[in-house]
């Protein structure tokens, strides 16, 4: 039973929602705070004191204050912006963009509404309406703002992408990849739909999943997330002396990347019955994040192959402290005890 938990190891896949970054605008005494730097910024403070009610100014230099992370002072200059001149849907669509830095994503859809309102053709503002109703799995709806986009561009890759990452989480995998398909074939530097297709394809088990990483790491070749996909499924086809290759490859790139240490950790603990290097293993996973409660798990597990009852009873009990859900652990402890 503990093996097959720990055979399993770590699918890991992320799939990210990017918004560009907005802006806002300012007015008044008020309109250059003591700290901005930077040249483009100061010229803007200039502008702005010359003409202060000029709403395209603030609008710009809301988005330069977003661009450095400064979402308060965004937020104040696309208020002042807005306040100038509420007709204009690029405004809103800044809005929703200062919103989803500050994980605000009510007040980003408001926004992107808003936005779409003003502006019908905005494919910004279509797309990222798709991308956040895809997000909180309201896919018909994020469908309908699809089409609307592929009526506006019918070559747009981002929009074949959600439609992708829509099918996939409705359970058609058929449609969600030969949407990703798509995707890549308007747009062949799209590194994410790669990803995604690999994602997809490895769940079948299917080799194209390796096609599909390799393309990735064309376009970022030291993308680590892809280099791990990759080694996952060498792994899960038993291709072990592949798989671990491409761990050790990877961790030259990012030595605390703990799925890959405790994946090494697995197949030396379940494939080749070295408990003394899956122990190893385990400890830097341990090393990189001291809250791993798989790993714990994992180590606890050597220990016991190791004939030390009493730390892997710590480890199994340090696991389930962590994450009392975690039923293997809680099992190996009742076994033990037992």
């Amino acid at each position: 039973m503990i093996s097959n938990f720990i055979k399993a190891g770590i699918a890991g896949f992320l799939f990210l929602f990017l918004f560009s970054c907005g802006g806002s605008g300012s007015k008044g005494t008020d309109v250059v705070p003591a700290d901005t730097t930077g040249k483009d910024l100061k010229e803007l403070n200039s502008k702005i004191l010359e003409s202060p009610d000029d709403a395209d100014l603030y609008h710009a230099r809301a988005k330069k204050y977003l661009g450095q992370k400064d979402a308060d002072a965004a937020l104040a200059d696309m208020g002042r912006a807005l306040k100038l001149d509420s007709s204009k849907g690029a405004y809103y669509l800044t809005l929703a963009d200062i919103y989803f830095f500050g994980n605000k994503s009510g007040e980003a859809k408001n926004a992107l509404e808003k936005c779409v309102k003003k502006d019908p053709s905005n494919l910004d503002a279509l797309l990222k309406l798709a991308e956040l109703y895809c997000y909180v799995d309201k896919n018909e709806e994020s469908m309908n703002y699809l089409d609307k986009v592929l009526k506006l561009d019918v070559n747009n890759a981002k929009a074949y992408f959600i439609k992708g990452i829509n099918f996939k989480r409705m359970g058609d995998t058929a449609k969600a990849i030969s949407s990703l398909q798509t995707a890549v074939e308007q747009d062949q530097q799209y590194y994410s739909a790669y990803i995604q297709l690999g994602v997809l394809c490895a769940a079948q088990k299917n080799r194209l999943a390796v096609d599909y990483y390799d393309n990735a790491l064309r376009i970022s070749p030291k993308s680590t997330e892809a280099m791990y996909n990759k080694a996952k499924f060498f792994q899960d086809a038993s291709d072990y002396k592949t798989a671990v290759a491409m761990y050790n490859e990877l961790l030259k790139i990012d030595p605390q990347y703990k799925f890959a240490w405790y994946n090494l950790g697995a197949i030396s603990l379940v494939e080749k019955k070295d408990y003394k290097a899956a122990l190893a293993n385990f400890n830097k996973a341990i090393q990189c994040d001291g809250q791993y409660a798989e790993a714990y798990f994992a180590r606890g597990a050597c220990y016991q192959e190791l004939g030390d009852k009493k730390k892997a009873l710590e480890d199994y009990r340090t696991s389930l402290q962590m994450d009392p859900q975690y039923t293997p652990a809680a099992e190996a402890i009742n076994a033990l005890n037992g």
